[in-house]
């Protein structure tokens, strides 16, 4: 479970949101990567790749193994990872080329992010399968993790990636919303079941005589979703994006992001998955692409705070920022 969305402000300047819903703790480390430094790609062999630009995301570094669920680089491209249940399908290692970059799924952000500039360089390293996602399974989860993936750049370009049976599709995301199963087309394609989901009010009409009128504000919501799944979720997330003013600039589209993401939120005991496990909203994070900014909160803090990549990339080492997850509340009563 995840929700995820672009937004462009006026002074067009962009960026990418998203929750990040997991049964687990997810929110732990932000880390920075730098130009020229070796990461796996796989977890069935050591060999590596140096990374072309650096970048910075939620995520955790191992040695020289880093998975980043999201992130955004120094050429201003952002990237996200969602889950994708009952429809991600990767290639078996055994099967591939050598002359094809092997990538785990869950090392599939922090690659394109260490060596794509732009949305067209991720477009074309997948449509000319020059990388390859394999089916791996992540080492802590001890599962191969079924995910799909967004991404955006500097210009607003916005695309989905999915690996599923038939293959390798990468879809142009002209909503700019993406959040789980089902595949991209089926979700836009939903969208036109809400054509009536309106902010005005509904008009009286008359019925047998009698004129009817709304009960109260917000009659021309009816019918919008408000349950957790990935459906509901598309559909919410793509109207309120829709329909709120467009942001002046980069703050305005945080405080945009921010309050669509309240209505996606998923509170702990509100999803119970099949292991009885709570599925919850761990973090929400906005990746401006125009200031390269990671601006973070997480479930148990919830000030936003951010990290601006252009301050670090005369850094040649990794840099581990620790998460408190504690609350940050601010006391005024003496000022």
């Amino acid at each position: 479970m995840c929700t995820s969305f672009t937004l462009h402000a006026k002074d067009e300047s962009y960026m990418l949101s998203r929750t990040m819903d997991f049964s687990i703790e997810m929110a732990k480390t932000v880390t920075y990567i730098p130009q020229n430094f070796h990461l796996i790609h796989d977890y069935s062999s050591s060999e590596m790749y140096q990374t072309k630009y650096a970048y910075v995301g939620m995520g955790a570094l191992e040695d020289h193994c880093n998975i980043v669920f999201d992130g955004v680089n120094e050429q201003g491209l952002t990237a996200a990872t969602l889950y994708f249940v009952n429809y991600a399908n990767y290639a078996d290692p055994q099967t591939v080329t050598t002359a094809v970059k092997v990538v785990a799924p869950d090392m599939v952000v922090g690659y394109t992010l260490g060596n794509c500039a732009s949305v067209n360089e991720v477009k074309t390293a997948f449509e000319q399968n020059q990388i390859q996602i394999v089916d791996e399974k992540n080492p802590t989860l001890g599962i191969t993790p079924p995910l799909h993936y967004i991404f955006m750049d500097k210009t607003g370009a916005t695309i989905v990636v999915e690996v599923m049976k038939d293959g390798v599709h990468v879809y142009d995301d002209t909503v700019g919303v993406m959040t789980n199963s089902p595949d991209y087309p089926w979700h836009e394609n939903n969208l036109n079941n809400y054509l009536t989901v309106t902010p005005k009010q509904h008009e009286p009409v008359n019925w047998l005589g009698k004129e009817l009128h709304p009960m109260s504000q917000g009659s021309g919501n009816f019918g919008l979703p408000g349950d957790f799944t990935p459906v509901a979720r598309f559909v919410r997330a793509a109207y309120l994006k829709n329909f709120m003013p467009q942001a002046d600039d980069e703050y305005g589209n945080l405080i945009k992001a921010e309050n669509i993401l309240k209505s996606v939120n998923v509170a702990k005991g509100a999803v119970v998955t099949e292991t009885d496990a709570q599925d919850f909203s761990c973090y929400r994070s906005f990746m401006s692409a125009t200031s390269q900014t990671y601006y973070f909160a997480t479930y148990n803090n919830q000030r936003v705070r951010k990290i601006n990549l252009q301050s670090l990339t005369d850094l040649t080492e990794p840099k581990i920022f620790v998460v408190d997850n504690h609350e940050d509340i601010l006391d005024i009563t003496n000022n």
